[in-house]
């Protein structure tokens, strides 16, 4: 199977670092080059306070043990001196080179041919226009002195550096490889947040946004870190160069607590603990105000310390999220160790704690981070390919429920009586629209002759398969209550009886009405369902609403029944509670007085009409179409004539 070009990029990510050595190596070897810090000696003066001139005198030198000199976090001014009997040989190395990219003040003093000191100037304080030799790290050109030199150093940011002989041919060959080599990396993660951009906004998932922003400020903190921010995008500014490195990495911490508490997804998992990590993220962008207004040595320190507090704190995450076998947190927890270990070996550097060197300084977090960001990236295609499959799952399911559906509706609907009562001077219209795929409504009726009619209008809490079904138990319930068909209290309750502990946990609300065209008189009961309306023909409407309740709850259940003397012209309306809770775009229900003032205005309305035009009210009340409801909507609306 042919890999695709972001595999190769990937793969090619992983390996690159591990040959970036091998340009450190053979920079050693070129022979063109000296690396002189143990023939320096130093001097810290704690306060500031003493002249060059008084240097010699009164600071008591030591010598540099090591080839790249740590000193931390250092207050004062660090003074370096080189004795003439050190010198190089001035014509093979006529350039001293400070291989550090973030000191504040660079001062060399030296004498020539006269007891004052010359001085040459380079650091963040001194744009890089006005600089001897322009270049990330600070070049000073010497080969003429006779007398001791001295550099007076000042920084507020953790002080790390190799002090080397070279020249210009040198210097620039190493500045071809290391810029090129640079120029892969930074175009590495380049090319990662643009591909992880473009995967953003198509998936429109946060953590892709957020891990772009951890990615976009740790390249923008390399940047400031290898000197090449203040080299190419603000040479001129000592602000911009000062707060680059505790900017940028604060900046970078705060997405990092983004993403991985988004991704984790902490906030449902561990909601205690995600206050404290998030409240470590908020002191990341505190620790950015800090820096720009002034406090940059703080803000150092303050990066250094949330990063270990951050690490730790998801180090207990991943511990729990390992133990309960999630699977999203194994490739964040493999990138998660490696960082870990680089930031404590990292910190341990920055405060002098373990020994340094210049391709430990340069390269360590960008190699460690470049191989947690691929990580990060695998973490982010598993957890898409999660996603698919889940969606594939979850469609499938549905697709497999609402067959099952279709075919429960279609037994559903074909168990409805399939034609309508055949009574004698009555005029019938009956509506049923099941809710979506499948409702709870169902109606069933006896006419044991012309003249009777008894009629059971039911709707089964909640829908869907279980609805259905109970709805086939509610129709056998009614057919066994066929002998007490003119007796609704009658039904109702032998109907209780034989559904009672059948339909747990839901329950069936019911209404049941026998009418008698011969003597004229109708009965009604309900359990729990809405009232009936009778409107006389003189256009007066009664709300009948005797007592019950729902039914397959109770052992035994009390119906009241109530009787009316009908007139021809007398019109009854049975309705489930779709049609009375019906609402419009702000929230109102059609309610009874919806349903009232639509009798009254309707009243002359032809009986076979009726069905079409309340179908039309609701429809244009609610804005919407009944098939698009959430509820069922059923009906019977009968007439003597």
């Amino acid at each position: 199977m042919k890999r695709s070009s972001f595999q190769i990029l990937l793969t090619f990510l992983l390996w690159f670092p591990f040959v970036l050595p091998i340009f450190s190596e053979n920079r050693e070897d070129i022979g063109e080059r000296f690396v002189a810090t143990k023939q320096f000696s130093y001097w810290i003066d704690r306060k500031s306070e003493v002249p060059v001139e008084s240097v010699l005198n009164q600071g008591t030198f030591q010598k540099l043990n090591d080839e790249f000199a740590n000193f931390g976090f250092l207050k004062g001014t660090l003074w370096l001196r080189l004795d003439p009997n050190d010198f190089p040989d001035s014509s093979k190395f006529p350039l001293l080179l400070i291989q550090a990219h973030n000191i504040d003040s660079v001062e060399l003093y030296h004498k020539f041919d006269g007891e004052s000191y010359i001085i040459s100037k380079s650091g963040h304080e001194q744009p890089m226009f006005q600089r001897e030799i322009p270049h990330r790290n600070f070049v000073f050109r010497l080969g003429h002195q006779k007398e001791t030199i001295l550099i007076a150093i000042k920084s507020d940011i953790s002080l790390q550096f190799s002090l080397v002989f070279t020249n210009q041919r040198n210097l620039q060959r190493e500045d071809y490889v290391t810029q090129w080599v640079y120029g892969l990396f930074f175009g590495s993660l380049g090319i990662i947040i643009l591909y992880n951009l473009a995967i953003a906004f198509f998936v429109r998932d946060k953590s892709y946004f957020y891990y772009i922003g951890y990615v976009l400020f740790f390249g923008l903190g390399q940047l400031s870190l290898l000197g090449f921010w203040g080299y190419f995008f603000v040479p001129n500014s000592y602000y911009w160069k000062r707060v680059g490195i505790p900017v940028f990495f604060s900046i970078c911490l705060f997405f990092f607590v983004l993403f991985t508490a988004n991704f984790l997804k902490i906030k449902v998992r561990l909601p205690r603990t995600t206050r404290f990590y998030q409240l470590l993220g908020a002191f990341s962008i505190f620790n950015v105000c800090i820096a720009l207004f002034g406090g940059i040595s703080e803000a150092s320190i303050g990066v250094s310390w949330l990063s270990v507090s951050i690490c730790m704190t998801l180090f207990g995450i991943l511990i729990w999220g390992l133990k309960k076998r999630i699977r999203s947190f194994y490739y964040i927890s493999i990138a998660f160790f490696l960082l870990l270990l680089t930031c404590v070996i990292y910190g341990l550097l920055k405060f002098g704690i373990l020994p340094s060197n210049s391709f430990l300084e340069e390269m360590l977090f960008p190699i460690a981070s470049l191989a947690d960001i691929t990580l990060f990236a695998f973490a982010l295609a598993d957890r898409i390919q999660l996603l698919r499959q889940e969606k594939d799952l979850a469609l499938a399911q549905v697709t497999s429920l609402r067959r099952e559906r279709k075919i429960s509706r279609d037994i559903l609907m074909q168990s409805l009586p399939k034609t309508s009562p055949n009574v004698k001077n009555l005029q019938i219209q009956i509506y049923i629209q099941p809710m979506k795929d499948v409702g709870g409504d169902f109606y069933e009726y006896h006419s044991p002759n012309p003249f009777e009619l008894g009629i059971v209008l039911c709707d089964v809490s909640g829908h869907g398969i279980p609805a259905s079904l109970i709805s086939a138990m509610g129709k056998v319930a009614f057919n066994t209550q066929k002998d007490s068909i003119s007796s609704p209290k009658q039904v109702l309750e032998g109907m209780n009886r034989v559904l009672y502990g059948n339909c747990s946990p839901q329950y069936v609300t019911a209404s049941y009405l026998y009418l008698n065209t011969s003597t004229k008189v109708w009965r009604f009961g309900r359990a729990g369902h809405p009232s009936a309306f009778l409107q006389r023909a003189s256009g007066e409407i009664i709300k009948v609403h005797p007592k019950g309740k729902i039914i397959g709850v109770f052992p035994e259940i009390q119906i009241d029944e109530t009787t009316f003397p009908v007139l021809p012209k007398d019109r009854i309306l049975l309705l489930s509670d779709g049609v009375l809770e019906c609402f419009d775009r702000k929230g109102n229900m059609f309610g009874d007085s919806g349903l009232i003032e639509f009798l009254k205005t309707n009243r002359e309305l032809p009986n076979h009409l009726f069905k079409g035009k309340l179908i039309q009210e609701l429809e244009s009340f609610s804005n919407r179409e009944i098939k698009d409801w959430e509820d069922d909507l059923t009906f019977i609306f009968l007439e003597l004539v």
